[in-house]
């Protein structure tokens, strides 16, 4: 009874490791925000990442973009960086796109000034970054997607060889058509048997390569269509049971002679 609960924990819990990969990825991939706003200044201002690379710890590399966040009217803001005016936007958002490779690698500051119809200016919250090269941030970047690409292939080949290991030495039951899965079910070529596809599988441009859960070989297969599964299902009873679905005209008339030579004449 234990073995049947565990073997059915693992067979069904493709659900359960996307949830958690998807955990993983969250924690890991730093947030396309790189610093909040903050709300203790007429202006606050907050740094998102449009493309590249942020550690989320200060170090950026790409294009970023500058956003004021106010309740004041203000007529205008003028964005800095370090005490070089880059740029200003006289309509709400206020915000302004910057690429880092127009500036020295090193920490720099990051603020804003907003100006008001009657003249007053205002300063946002100061943000520091350092800038970083293109080669350091995509070498952080394949940091970061290593272990999450591991973490992937290995929640895969888990998916994969627990049902093999429950499995071993039994014949799988065939999958009935109307009880193939989310993603439907594909066709062994080796076998010609059908079955289900996993939720967890290697996609490839001609299709997904997959186990077969009954000669155990790996192949690349797609989605087959209920017409092809049914014809697979209905070939594949036919030969298990040949006596069961077998009609065919010269059995019958075989089988007729020789009952009737135990007949009274």
């Amino acid at each position: 009874m234990v073995i049947k609960s565990i073997k059915k924990l693992f067979l069904s819990g493709a659900t359960a490791w996307i949830a958690f990969l998807l955990v993983v990825v969250w924690v890991i991939q730093p947030n396309n925000i790189i610093a909040l706003a903050q709300g203790n200044r007429e202006l606050d201002l907050s740094l998102s990442r449009d493309f590249g690379y942020s550690s989320g710890t200060g170090k950026i590399q790409g294009t970023f973009t500058m956003k004021i966040t106010s309740a004041i009217d203000l007529q205008k803001v003028v964005f800095y960086i370090d005490d070089t005016a880059i740029g200003e936007d006289s309509q709400a958002p206020f915000q302004f796109q910057f690429s880092t490779t127009n500036f020295s690698l090193q920490e720099h500051t990051l603020y804003a000034l907003g100006y008001a119809a009657e003249g007053n200016e205002y300063a946002s919250n100061i943000i520091r970054v350092q800038f970083v090269s293109a080669e350091e941030g995509w070498q952080a970047a394949i940091k970061i997607v290593i272990p999450i690409i591991a973490i992937v292939i290995g929640a895969m080949l888990i998916s994969f060889a627990i049902p093999l290991v429950f499995r071993r030495g039994k014949s799988p039951p065939t999958a009935l058509p109307q009880k193939f899965g989310l993603l439907g079910g594909a066709i062994c070529p080796k076998c010609k048997q059908p079955f289900n596809i996993p939720l967890l599988k290697i996609n490839l441009l001609t299709g997904s390569l997959l186990p077969c859960p009954y000669c155990r070989k790996w192949s690349i297969v797609r989605r087959a269509s209920p017409t092809e599964l049914q014809a697979a299902w209905a070939a594949t009873q036919t030969e298990r049971n040949p006596d069961k679905f077998s009609d065919r005209p010269d059995e019958i008339s075989k089988k007729d002679i020789d009952d009737s030579r135990y007949m009274d004449l």
